[in-house]
């Protein structure tokens, strides 16, 4: 595709360097080719892009769906009225309107990148857990509302059936990561320190004196 066919960068780029909705709304139609060289690179580098890439092609998916649901009953009327026309002629079979490709490279980017590309922030640290929490419940949020649409538009075939089912998968396992992190937060700011005895190790409360005896150890 020419230069002159792709939209230009103040279509493409806000001022603070991130993607328009134009360019989102190209990407999650599939329509690649229409953005500059680097967009879809910055989209994957970048996790508000990909999570707003995200919903854009499940809005995608959702206007689809309505636009085809609003258009059978307008494509039943003419047909109703050339039989009334023509009581004994056979009515001509209804073209079927070809359905849109579904835009799995732009999807795939969406849906992993928007949900792992906040998982580095569990190993942050403890004091970003709560701000990782909101991202990564957003990100998942979107790859199960995404993979539940596809399903139900009919677009899946073969192996990409278990879409919604590893979209499931994931938001279930990013839980147990936070689960796990929000544990050692707790471990590393309370709970119980454990001091080495001669038979045990001996456990004491955090804050307790240095010297911690065991129990059966006594004055000699």
């Amino acid at each position: 595709m020419l230069d002159d066919d792709k939209l230009s960068p103040d279509l493409v780029w806000q001022p603070d360097g991130h993607l328009t909705e134009i360019a989102l709304g190209a990407l999650g139609d599939g329509e690649e080719a229409l953005l500059p060289e680097g967009a879809l690179a910055h989209a994957a580098r970048c996790l508000p892009c990909a999570s707003a890439l995200g919903r854009a092609a499940l809005l995608s998916l959702r206007v689809g769906e309505a636009l085809r649901e609003q258009a059978a009953p307008g494509a039943e009327e003419p047909a109703a009225l050339r039989e009334q026309a023509a009581p004994g002629a056979q009515a001509a079979p209804e073209p079927v309107a070809p359905r849109e490709p579904l835009p799995i490279a732009a999807l795939a980017v969406a849906l992993a990148l928007s949900a792992l590309g906040a998982a580095p922030g569990l190993v942050a640290g403890a004091s970003g857990l709560k701000e990782s929490w909101d991202r990564l419940w957003r990100a998942c949020s979107v790859v199960v509302q995404t993979g539940c649409a596809i399903a139900g538009n009919g677009a899946l075939s073969g192996g990409l059936t278990a879409l919604p089912w590893l979209s499931a998968a994931l938001l279930v396992v990013v839980g147990l990561g936070i689960a796990w992190g929000r544990g050692n937060e707790l471990s590393l700011k309370g709970g119980i320190g454990c001091a080495s005895s001669r038979s045990r190790p001996v456990c004491c409360p955090r804050g307790a004196p240095p010297r911690c005896s065991s129990p059966r150890s006594g004055s000699r």
